[in-house]
């Protein structure tokens, strides 16, 4: 954790009964309490959603490890509700790298390579093996010019699956053609060796942008048929990601 706590202060400044009421919004300075920094936000009305409330980012200091963030809720009786997340404010980096992050209020995913600005991306792509990438060198730049821009590479079975020297080849490629990686580790993610083997390996390249991890992975219930339910939204299998993606086979589909 960060050396000290950051305390995001929502004052309730009148309880309304009407959504659509006006409502006094103001923005304080941040001090010090308690080795705490305060931050006044606004007054908000009652089930009021969507409003948008910016902080500044001087208080937090740039690290590896998120920074805790309360925020409270005070009525006009008094009554106090809190809620507590993390914030990753991340130090710029040392070396030639990209940078991602998941932008939650809208639901995008954004990079940064080498600057200060964000550009926002719609990750578009298919599972794709190294044998068809082998069979034609103009494929990799035949699959930008379609309008994909994410290189999926699907490994072998047994260890990491790859040839690296091969892999490394087409992700030089790759970045050459403005295409970004969602590296695929669905053998050996839960081999902590080889996990941090291919991170160390390939996180600093410009173009990598996801990390890929279990495939497909479920539940089983003896009461219902395997091949027609999958349990993908468990809590369990969420909590090990960032990103949750639904891998749906259309019955017209003829693979």
């Amino acid at each position: 954790m960060a050396a000290f706590a950051v305390l995001v202060k929502l004052l309730w400044i009148s309880f309304l009964t009407q959504p659509s009421s006006a409502v006094e919004t103001w923005c304080g300075k941040a001090y010090k309490q308690g080795g705490a920094t305060i931050i006044p936000v606004a007054g908000i009305a009652f089930n009021e959603t969507g409003r948008e409330y910016s902080i500044t980012l001087t208080s937090f200091k740039a690290s590896q490890a998120p920074s805790p963030i309360t925020l409270e809720l005070t009525k006009k009786d008094g009554t106090k509700f809190t809620a507590k997340t993390q914030l990753y404010y991340l130090p710029n980096p040392t070396s030639p790298q990209s940078v991602s992050r998941i932008d939650s209020l809208r639901g995008s995913l954004q990079v940064r390579t080498n600057g200060p600005y964000w550009e926002t991306i719609f990750p578009y792509s298919f599972y794709l093996s190294g044998a068809w990438l082998e069979s034609s060198p103009d494929n990799l730049r035949k699959l930008r010019d379609l309008g994909y821009n994410i290189l999926h590479i699907v490994p072998g079975g047994g260890g990491i699956g790859y040839d690296l020297d091969k892999l490394d080849a087409w992700f030089d490629e790759a970045e050459q053609l403005g295409m970004w990686i969602m590296y695929d580790m669905r053998w050996t993610y839960q081999n902590r060796d080889y996990v941090q083997l291919q991170v160390e390996r390939y996180k600093r390249r410009k173009n990598m942008l996801l990390w890929y991890t279990a495939d497909e992975p479920g539940k089983h219930y003896p009461t219902k048929p395997l091949s027609l339910f999958r349990e993908i939204y468990g809590p369990e299998y969420s909590a090990g990601a960032d990103i949750i993606m639904a891998d749906v086979y259309p019955v017209g589909t003829n693979t």
